[in-house]
């Protein structure tokens, strides 16, 4: 993705530095052969407080899904090999498909417990080989408190789904960080280092299944498999205070949910939720460029 970056003024300021007005635009990507998403599930019997809160949180993951014009079809799997052995818990599922939130309710709440021995990469490669479809990228997210038991290492597993796809193919984690896992009021995970290095390797999140916030974090995860962009980098540092930030002409407010904030260390503009820009939409951001940057040797605190 490219930044145009246009003098629109000039102007002197007190202590004689010209100051520019900056903008900057961008057009968001759009996944031209659709996109096929798979949720792998891990149902040993340690996941039934997360699989809770993956099953009240999934409409907040459906609502984005078909707010964004992309052609998706969407299945579940689970981590249990020895039973199931990476059959998907339903019919693929779409946008033309009814009701369906309740039905990806309805499908998460089958999965019910299973094996001890989680093996999400050979359930994922079974379960992909029914699912993908000619020219579309695929997606596939696990759920785990614990990592990957398959003989499949994550390099061996990432080529092995790109045999099956013509187009991209990026691995989601939602599961224990490392070093330690995490801990929560709604979970406790165990470091899931094969899992966090096939998402790792293909550019794909790394999510807390911890998270304190479930909400959020099932829009990330479909803005992943949507393919939509929410960072933006900057040319210039800009003066607090001066950005505006603008999608199709349309003022996006500054907040933390559903808008856009300025990350200073990275000089980066970060977009949330539904304000983040649509395939094919275009951002423009404008802003003073900061004056004396190279002066402080940073940026303000």
């Amino acid at each position: 993705m490219q930044a145009l970056t246009l003098i629109l003024g000039l102007g002197c300021v007190d202590y004689g530095v010209t100051r520019a007005t900056e903008r900057q635009s961008w057009t968001q990507p759009s996944r031209a052969g659709g996109v096929d998403v798979l949720w792998v599930v891990d149902d040993s019997l340690s996941m039934y407080e997360e699989q809770e809160q993956l099953s009240a949180h999934g409409q907040a993951f459906i609502d984005l899904l078909l707010n964004v014009p992309v052609d998706f079809e969407l299945g579940l799997t689970t981590t249990d090999m020895a039973v199931r052995g990476g059959e998907l818990m339903g019919p693929l599922l779409s946008a033309e498909t009814p009701e369906l939130g309740a039905e990806f309710t309805r499908q998460l709440d089958l999965i019910g417990e299973g094996s001890r021995d989680e093996r999400g990469f050979d359930a994922a490669v079974v379960a992909s080989a029914a699912l993908t479809r000619q020219g579309a990228d695929l997606e596939v997210v696990f759920f785990s408190d614990e990592d990957d038991q398959s003989e499949l290492g994550a390099d061996s597993f990432l080529a092995q789904l790109r045999d099956l796809v013509d187009g991209q193919v990026a691995v989601s984690a939602v599961t224990g960080p490392l070093p330690q896992g995490c801990a929560s009021l709604v979970a406790a995970a165990d470091p899931a280092p094969s899992y966090l290095q096939a998402a790792e390797a293909s550019d794909g999140l790394r999510e807390s299944i911890c998270s304190s916030d479930y909400e959020a974090l099932m829009e990330r995860i479909a803005l992943q498999v949507l393919g939509m962009d929410k960072e933006f980098a900057l040319t210039a540092v800009p003066e607090r205070g001066s950005i505006e930030v603008r999608v199709d002409g349309v003022l996006i407010p500054e907040r933390e949910r559903h808008g856009w904030a300025w990350d200073p260390g990275q000089n980066l503009i970060q977009l949330d939720g539904f304000a983040v820009p649509r395939p094919g939409s275009t951002l423009v951001v404008e802003y003073y460029e900061r004056l004396g940057f190279g002066d402080t040797g940073g940026l303000e605190p």
